[in-house]
């Protein structure tokens, strides 16, 4: 298919979807993926996944995780405190080893299994933050740590995924020189970024070119991602830091709202149609033990986990279950890794669907136990 032709009709299936899901009051990504299911070999067969659209998707990730960077404010996490902190490492682990270990009952192998418990670990508050804020909750003790744990589990989340998508195997000595590189990176950037960046982005902005200060950031934005690959870390760990150290120069905001209409607009919606255009439907009913247990695991899990964590940093048990409770959506990390899983071959066609319906059941379910849990 003409390449020009796959990309129109990707952004009118990403724009359709967004606006019908805004419409019911879900997220726009939820309309992405389905309607990328829809247009995709799962059902109407017009397009298929080409290198072409795994390239834009893979622009798509790195600005995605850049704009979530400069969304960051690394004071703001030193002052989301103890409940947030201890929340967020409940909320990513406990998931995780029940997951690895319902996947390894199951019959899958640990690395697989190691993959299927990382699906499970960071959060997606998008959903949940409309949710308080519909009931006016969001400033709330309870609405606070949720966002500061979010904000930490997503930290983790994208540090799993790149130890993950890093090891040729799974040695713990792999391990911790993943580890190691990812810390010395995050000092090294962040030291020079803080320093530097804020004087040559006045710099720049005094330019006459046009668009000079956009075009720099985007240089800056795929550099980084560039630097942190050569190093063998995931381009988005290079892009998310990025953001991080833009976050902090007084042009932030001209140059976040200029990447986001650039990302929203062309990029970030064809990473996720190309998503639901990979998802193979007639996969899910194959393995619908598995996936009930990963459902059940992440829900639980993240209730749980974040649960124990909110109690364990003084919240009484009913708000530790609500503080659970507006942990449980999954969507862009738990998406991202599934699909790192499945282009390195280490999880098939059935887990990829799997993390589809995963993210779809818990979007839907959590403004529903949210309601139930605060009312009085």
């Amino acid at each position: 298919m003409d390449l020009l032709l796959t990309i129109i009709l990707f952004l009118i299936a990403a724009k359709i979807g967004e606006e019908i899901a805004e419409r019911i009051k879900m997220p726009p990504v939820m309309g992405e993926l389905l309607f990328g299911i829809v247009i995709g070999p799962s059902i109407l067969g017009i397009v298929a996944p080409s290198e072409f659209t795994d390239m834009l998707g893979s622009i798509g990730i790195i600005v995605l995780l850049f704009l979530a960077g400069m969304d960051t404010d690394i004071s703001d996490l030193k002052k989301s405190g103890k409940p947030s902190f201890l929340s967020a490492i409940g909320g990513v682990f406990i998931p995780m080893i029940f997951g690895f270990a319902v996947a390894y009952f199951l019959g899958f192998s640990k690395t697989e299994s190691i993959f299927i418990g990382a699906i499970l670990t960071a959060t997606s508050v998008g959903i949940t933050v409309r949710t308080l804020v519909d009931m006016k909750k969001l400033d709330t003790s309870v609405g606070m740590t949720i966002l500061g744990a979010a904000v930490i589990d997503d930290i983790i989340g994208i540090m799993i995924l790149t130890v993950l998508g890093s090891l040729a195997s799974f040695s713990i000595f792999g391990f911790f020189g993943v580890i190691g590189k990812i810390l010395l990176f995050f000092a090294l950037a962040l030291y020079l970024g803080f320093k530097f960046m804020p004087l040559i982005m006045r710099k720049v902005q005094r330019f006459r070119a046009p668009e000079a200060l956009l075009s720099f950031s985007l240089i800056f934005m795929l550099g980084i991602s560039l630097l942190a690959e050569s190093i063998g870390l995931a381009a988005i760990i290079g892009a998310f830091f990025g953001g991080i150290i833009l976050h902090r120069v007084s042009q932030k905001e001209i140059i976040s709202e200029k990447v986001y209409s650039l990302g929203y607009s062309l990029f970030i919606p064809i990473f996720f149609v190309n998503i639901g255009v990979e998802t193979d439907i007639e996969a899910i009913p194959e393995v619908g033990l598995l996936a009930l247990a990963i459902i059940l695991v992440a829900v639980i899990g993240k209730i749980f986990g974040s649960g124990i964590g909110a109690k364990l940093g003084g919240f009484k048990y009913k708000d530790s279950l609500k503080i659970g409770i507006g942990m449980i959506p999954r969507m862009e990390v738990a998406l991202i890794i599934a699909r790192t899983g499945l282009k390195l071959g280490i999880i098939g066609e059935s887990v990829f669907s799997i993390t589809i319906v995963l993210v779809m059941v818990t979007t839907l379910i959590t403004p529903l136990l949210l309601k139930l849990a605060f009312r009085e």
